[in-house]
């Protein structure tokens, strides 16, 4: 199973066995086919077994079973089929997308869903600018082969560098002194099945722990950069981090068995039924505090015991947990872009288990401006709008994108936010349903007029989130969650826990009543929502269990995608194609239609990285077992493999493999309830590459949605996660197949119809929860 993206359930769609056939059905969600002026659609030719080239020869085909390697043909023009010496990369493909730019500026990562009312002029998806757009064409036109455009900075000699670094380094060790003075002062007991205290000694201790974790990490990151200056660029302009500039923890799960106690950074706030503190129990209770209790339970039995430990700030909790404050976050953090590669206040990336709640934000406070923050209005009657955000959340990357910082007022917390509206600071407050109803801002003391927006601003999926570099953690908290919903869709409650399945050997014998464990803890998904949320926000479809006949494609939002990351690491699987300029592929035995999908996913990689199309991959037939996957991805036989089957009773952790989202659910024997998940799979030792890999899957999903074709990739925002010279990492990909729904029709036919869960699940949505295969039957 994925254990560093594990919602393989809620992706985008690829190609396995079924056929599809009939007519096109728009209403499905698809994008109709734009046919291109003076360029054929990537014609990438049939399988040929006597099919050799340069490429391919440079593969091994120790691992490969029934092994036959199939080069995709080169980019084919009008010009090229009647014997013209035109070259495609100058008049065809390029200037075509570049000549049908859209020049409206959009932001990335964004959904905009208009209420019925909505009367404003909307905000765009995307990115893409006409100035930005004139710069690239003179780059992409006038650039000499040999030639390297560099951005223009100053460089400090050895001696400076030296200076600074050993400065920041003589910060960072008085930092982590006081760090574990701090630590050593925790000595709060923990309870069996019963968060600490909240004492003020340990929350002022609490406290003074962040500020020294928060400088920590800054400092910590400073040092890295300055570090990767004093190394120097690699060949391809990039900065490498340092090795040692991750923090190392032993694995969570064999350090549970001899700490006994698991650490959930929850959030401090009360009253949103996440994690509050019960007036008849006086305990926290909420949705985030049943799933730390399931985690609890599955990893140490029905005697479990786990710490709550608030999360001080919204831009603190990464820090804190790449600081090993806690071993799992739950505290509404939505799975983003950025947060999943490379996380602006920590430096560094995380894990995201399958998201439980689905939501996306609304303007909620008094009327009238409630009105003007929907239609983004700032003039005449609506000056005077004053909306509070709060800081380190995806809310407030995009009001800061739609609104004056003029009328903006930074909050720390939700319950700052609700605090400021009642004494008048503010008139609007941002949430989701479940964060700003009028039940919760009333019984916080709020007396004025209220009313909640028709529009959302943005998609949020939340999720758990763990570390990078232990993936076998990350994996268990996902297989977890997947157990309550699979529980919920198989009517098995807490009352009947005893009859739910065992594990196999997905975790060792120690872990075999792990989903019976949870399951008594807390209940099923259905009984923990019922319990929590359900007065405060009835359950929605999106939040529901997807029964196979509506749509599971849905993209993830892109968050910062602008913050710059490190490049290709070291020796690491993205440098490793950059060098030998082509991208291997691993896929099942199969026939061409059958592949078809899975090929075009790899073309889309290829593309992405090697920026000169989807014809640079050399494709290798590998048998579908985990074991043999696992052996062909280890031995660099292949960089990458398209068609895996992802389940929750493969022994995929133990076999180092890694799922991207599902891109395609092949239902077996006309049972449209249970579906095999498709998805690439790569090696979970390369965090870097297996989010690569699980975004541009994600990125071809999000252009369908957004309306971006091949013809119009410049409108995919540029991204700078994985180092400035792969800033084109979404455009190229798209350039070389297009979206989702381009692919799907080149290999199926364009008048193939997508039914059930190969479908967009767009607003209004459908039921996005899909327990994945073999957890319980």
């Amino acid at each position: 199973m994925d254990p560093k993206h594990n919602d393989a359930s809620s992706a985008a769609g690829g190609g396995a066995a079924a056929i599809p056939g009939g007519e096109s059905d728009e209403s499905e969600g698809n994008t109709p086919i734009t046919p291109k002026p003076s360029v054929d659609y990537y014609d990438y030719g049939v399988y040929d077994e006597a099919a050799t080239s340069n490429v391919t020869a440079a593969t091994n085909g120790s691992v490969a079973v029934n092994e036959v390697d199939v080069v995709s043909n080169n980019l084919r023009t009008e010009e090229e089929d009647t014997g013209a010496n035109g070259s495609a990369c100058e008049d065809s493909a390029a200037d075509l997308i570049y000549d049908n730019e859209d020049a409206a500026a959009t932001q990335p990562g964004v959904m905009f869903i208009a209420g019925p009312d909505y009367t404003g002029a909307g905000i765009f998806t995307g990115y893409h600018s006409a100035s930005d757009e004139d710069v690239e064409n003179q780059t992409l036109n006038h650039i000499n082969e040999n030639e390297t455009l560099v951005e223009a900075y100053t460089v400090p000699d050895d001696d400076e560098k030296a200076e600074i670094i050993d400065d920041l380094q003589e910060q960072l060790g008085s930092a982590r002194q006081e760090l574990e003075v701090a630590r050593s002062q925790l000595t709060a007991p923990v309870v069996e099945g019963v968060p600490v205290g909240d004492d003020k000694g340990l929350t002022k201790k609490r406290s003074t722990l962040s500020l020294f974790v928060l400088f920590l990490g800054v400092v910590a990151v400073v040092v890295g950069v300055s570090v990767s200056i004093s190394k120097g660029s690699d060949e391809n302009g990039e900065d490498n981090p340092p090795e040692d500039a991750v923090q190392v923890f032993p694995p969570v799960l064999e350090d549970l068995q001899e700490r006994k106690v698991l650490r959930c950074g929850t959030h401090k706030y009360e009253g949103f039924g996440f994690s509050f503190t019960s007036n008849i129990t006086n305990e926290r209770e909420g949705i985030e505090v049943d799933l730390c209790k399931a985690i609890a339970a599955a990893a140490l039995g029905s005697s479990y015991r786990y710490e709550l430990v608030p999360t001080v700030t919204a831009t603190s909790r990464f820090v804190n947990l790449a600081s090993g404050d806690y071993d799992v976050l739950i505290a509404a953090t939505t799975h983003t872009f950025d947060r999943d590669v490379h996380e602006s206040s920590s430096g560094v990336g995380f894990s995201f288990s399958t998201p439980y709640l689905y939501g996306g934000m609304t303007f909620n406070g008094v009327p009238e401006f409630v009105k003007c923050a929907d239609n983004l209005s700032v003039i005449k009657e609506c000056a005077n709008i004053r909306i509070c955000s709060q800081l380190g959340t995806t809310w407030y990357d995009i009001t800061t994108k739609l609104f004056p910082a003029s009328n903006i007022v930074i909050t720390n917390e939700q319950g700052e936010s609700i605090q400021s509206l009642i004494e008048g600071k503010c008139n609007v407050i941002q949430g989701e349903q479940y964060e700003a109803p009028e039940s919760v801002v009333r019984a916080s003391g709020y007396e004025g007029p209220y009313a909640q927006g028709g529009n959302h601003f943005t998609k949020e999926p939340l999720a758990m989130v763990t570390r990078d570099g232990d993936p076998e953690f990350a994996q268990f908290v996902n297989a977890v969650f997947q157990s309550l919903l699979d529980a919920e869709k198989a009517n098995i409650t807490m009352a009947t826990a005893v009859s739910f399945a065992q594990t196999g050997e997905t975790f060792g014998d120690e872990y075999k009543d792990m989903y019976k464990n949870a399951l008594a803890a807390v209940g099923n998904y259905g009984e923990i929502y019922a319990k929590h949320l359900e007065s405060i926000s009835p359950r929605r479809k999106v939040n529901m269990i997807n029964d196979g006949k509506t749509g599971l494609l849905y993209s993830h939002p892109f968050g910062k995608a602008d913050t710059i990351g490190p490049g290709p690491i070291k020796n690491g699987i993205i440098e490793n194609i950059l060098e030998r300029g082509f991208l291997r592929c691993g896929i099942p035995p199969g026939n061409e239609l059958s592949v078809g999908l899975d090929m075009e996913l790899c073309r889309a990689i290829a593309g992405s990285i090697l920026q000169r199309g989807p014809d640079d991959v050399s494709f290798k037939r590998v048998s579908a077992s985990h074991e043999n996957i696992s052996q062909a991805l280890e031995s660099g036989d292949i960089d990458v493999y398209a068609g895996g089957v992802f389940d929750t009773k493969s022994d995929t952790t133990r076999s180092g493999l890694s799922f991207s989202s599902t891109y395609f659910y092949e239902t077996e024997s006309g049972n449209s309830t249970d579906s095999k998940a498709i998805t690439l799979g790569s090696q979970d030792a390369d965090a870097q590459w297996t989010d690569l890999v699980y975004w541009i899957v994600m990125a071809t999903t999000y252009a369908e949605e957004n309306g971006i074709t091949q013809m119009t990739s410049n409108k995919m925002p540029l991204v700078n996660l994985f180092g400035v010279g792969l800033e084109r990492l979404f455009r190229d990909a798209i350039l070389a197949v297009g979206n989702y729904d381009e692919m799907y029709r080149r290999v199926f036919g364009q008048n193939a119809t997508r039914v059930g869960r190969n479908t967009l699940n767009v607003s209004p949505f459908g039921p996005q929860h899909h327990p994945l295969p073999k957890l319980s039957g």
